[in-house]
């Protein structure tokens, strides 16, 4: 058996924009920029979903975890598409 994450199982919200990661990061090819960090994308089902959606305003939930290099990943359990204001793009880097 492989070893539990160490971090809680608890499903968490996160909204931000989906941003394709450049081609060094074909485990991960997105990432979720939002306020409080960016967060790679798992890509189970709903991951893959989200390729589909780059540049699109979401509210994702899921399970977040960390890679082992230390980035903070996202196995998203299900999604919202919003629409975009004119202050999103400064906030969501």
């Amino acid at each position: 058996m492989g070893k539990e994450p160490q971090e809680s199982q608890k499903e968490i919200t996160i909204v931000g924009i989906v941003r394709e990661n450049k081609d060094n990061w074909k485990k991960y090819p997105v990432r979720i920029a939002s306020e409080t960090g960016n967060y790679v994308v798992a890509m189970n089902e709903e991951g893959k979903n989200l390729q589909y959606e780059v540049g699109n305003k979401v509210e994702a939930t899921g399970i977040i975890s960390r890679t082992k290099v230390g980035l903070s990943l996202i196995a998203v359990s299900g999604y919202e598409v919003y629409e975009l204001s004119e202050d999103d793009s400064e906030i969501f880097d």
